[in-house]
């Protein structure tokens, strides 16, 4: 048996603890899987159970938490009061023997992967080829986002790694795109950084850009999210070179919400003709075959 606590133990002790600041005592039922939990580790480590333990019923005072806590400090562990969501497993090696893997900040929680065009020679000699741009796995948090006019949200990888490298050579950026904050969007967890950094960067009031794929999913995405444009080639070429191989059909569920937005928009509105040609022909572009000039086409929120 674990010296520790187990999680379900320590959140109903510390729900108990903010309840004991309101009232003198607290009662849980004994039946209960993290009560009996309890018992147990009291046992293990000499905690006397009795009388607060009862058949039925068990009774927490102040007290009680007070030597739960003296026994935790004993053994080298957590206290009750600290919020192990917020420590990496280095803070938590720090405070306790025990590691609590499924807890804390996993690896990427704050990192990013932010793009930066070529800022100069500053390579070490086995380099043998000077990069066009670099890609900095970096804190979020660490960031000045003041500094930056814009975000920009790259939905693909192999796009994110080319997009300073690509241009002029492949395409045009404008040049809030080109002096922009560029990060990686992320899947699953690898997104959750990229989610607090818009969160953060949206209380600057500057322009968040959605970079991606023209096709269902990628509106869906940008239509959905806090982005004020999105970066894509111009309608005419989109009529040229959009092809009905770059929609997939698996995302037709997706085209009724983005269509009710269209709807909604006046006939001026430079992104309406966008959502409605890839609605009505079902043709899209991926994101790796944009070319020549690519525009900021706002949203209309």
């Amino acid at each position: 048996m674990s010296p520790d606590l187990s999680q379900q133990v320590r959140g109903v002790l510390q729900r108990v603890q903010t309840q004991l600041k309101q009232q003198p005592t607290v009662q849980r039922s004994a039946q209960q899987s993290s009560m009996q939990q309890l018992r147990a580790w009291c046992e293990q480590h000499a905690v006397q159970t009795q009388p607060w333990f009862a058949a039925t019923t068990v009774t927490f005072d102040r007290n009680l938490l007070a030597r739960i806590e003296q026994t935790l400090t004993e053994l080298g562990l957590h206290a009750l009061t600290e919020d192990l969501r917020q420590h990496d497993r280095f803070a938590q090696s720090d405070h306790s023997l025990v590691e609590h893997k499924s807890l804390g900040l996993i690896p990427t929680e704050r990192r990013v992967l932010m793009a930066q065009a070529n800022c100069g020679a500053y390579f070490p000699e086995w380099v043998t080829a000077a990069p066009s741009q670099w890609v900095m796995d970096i804190d979020w948090q660490s960031l000045q986002l003041e500094v930056f006019p814009s975000l920009v949200v790259v939905e693909n990888r192999d796009s994110f790694y080319q997009y300073f490298s690509h241009h002029p050579q492949r395409y045009q950026l404008p040049q809030l795109a080109l002096d922009a904050l560029v990060i990686y969007r992320g899947d699953g967890l690898e997104s959750r950084a990229c989610k607090a950094l818009m969160a953060a960067f949206a209380q600057t009031g500057k322009p968040m850009i959605f970079f991606g794929d023209y096709d269902t999913a990628g509106l869906s995405i940008a239509l959905h999210g806090p982005y004020h444009a999105l970066l894509l080639p111009s309608f005419e070429a989109i009529l040229s070179v959009a092809n009905d191989h770059a929609q997939p059909p698996d995302q037709l569920h997706l085209g009724d919400s983005i269509a009710a937005y269209a709807e909604q928009w006046a006939e001026h509105e430079p992104l309406k003709p966008y959502v409605q040609h890839n609605i009505q022909q079902q043709k899209g572009l991926r994101q790796q075959a944009f070319k020549g000039p690519l525009q900021l086409v706002p949203v209309c929120l």
